[in-house]
């Protein structure tokens, strides 16, 4: 009797200390949770801040044509020196070869999607407002750890969007495709992710027509911003990604009646263009793109239409 009796009283201050210990662990555990989530913020406000400074501090002046450079690691100038990043070296080749001001703003941020610069389009539109937006965006929309969309449904179950919009999970997501799906340069393109849900029976990568609809669906309304806030749509075209990719460009640029500048008119050109990675451009990459942006301005008369209207953007343009 004494023995049942004593069981309870020893058993309960045992519970109580791996209760404590619990406690402590799962504390620890969101400890370092957000002191991750707060580095990799860090991290990314540090590596972005140079760029961000270059560009504040400037007055938006009535006389000057300014163009906004979107999209991501290329438009940002990954792997070269800002300055010779194609949105400074266009803005150089107007200043040399045109008369008037000219300032190209590179908003280009590594990782972006259609759907991340969906939401930004208009507070830049509104900071910057420029006469050109000049857009490069699209092969990280078929990447699932980058995907905004894809990523909310990743790991094999839904999140909410305030989940899927933490660094810390998206740092997962990377881990997870790089590790598991060990993605590979093919011929055809970029980096692709072969999982084998994406192949078919010969071992071929699919595309998932999901993505091409929302990076279609997106840049519609991109566009249909940058329109009701006066600006011009200027698309721009990878040196190097696959056929599914460009043929949605042209597809785009039909239906919306926007420009379309293919960069890389000679597919035989690309491979001493790029650099080391095998997608982003090198040097001389970006100086070819700045060229090849420069003479489709030139074809079209596009800097000649604005200059003509003294430089003031025309609200409400379609």
């Amino acid at each position: 009797m004494k023995t049942e009796k004593t069981e309870p009283i020893e058993s309960l201050p045992r519970f109580r200390r791996w209760s404590r210990r619990i406690a402590i662990e799962l504390g620890y555990l969101l400890f370092l949770f957000v002191l991750l989530e707060g580095t990799l913020r860090v991290a990314g406000f540090i590596w972005l801040l140079p760029r961000t400074l270059s560009q504040q501090g400037v007055d938006v002046k009535r006389d000057e044509i300014r163009i906004l450079a979107v999209g991501e690691s290329t438009t940002f100038g990954q792997g070269v020196p800002s300055e010779s990043a194609y949105p400074k070296v266009l803005e150089r080749l107007l200043k040399d070869n045109l008369d008037g001001t000219f300032r190209v703003i590179n908003t280009g941020i590594p990782g972006q999607t259609s759907t991340s610069i969906l939401r930004n389009i208009r507070f830049q539109m509104d900071k910057h407002q420029p006469h050109i937006v000049l857009a490069l965006f699209g092969i990280n929309d078929m990447n699932e750890a980058l995907n905004d969309l894809s990523s909310r449904v990743a790991f094999g179950m839904n999140v909410p969007e305030w989940v899927a919009h933490l660094r810390t999970y998206r740092l997962a997501c990377v881990v997870r495709d790089y590790a598991i799906h060990a993605p590979k340069l093919e011929d055809h393109g970029a980096w692709t992710f072969f999982d084998r849900e994406q192949k078919d029976e010969d071992g071929n990568w699919v595309d998932n027509p999901f993505f091409l609809d929302q990076l279609s669906r997106n840049t519609s309304d991109i566009i249909e911003a940058v329109h009701r806030e006066g600006g011009e749509y200027v698309m721009v075209s990878y040196l190097r990604s696959n056929e599914k990719i460009r043929e949605t460009f042209r597809v785009i640029s039909e239906e919306e009646g926007v420009l379309l500048i293919d960069v890389l008119q000679d597919q035989d050109e690309g491979e001493e263009l790029l650099s080391e990675d095998g997608f982003h451009p090198n040097e001389e990459g970006h100086r070819l793109m700045a060229e090849r942006i420069y003479e489709g301005f030139m074809e079209r008369d596009l800097l000649l239409k604005i200059t003509s209207s003294s430089g003031e953007r025309n609200p409400g343009l379609k």
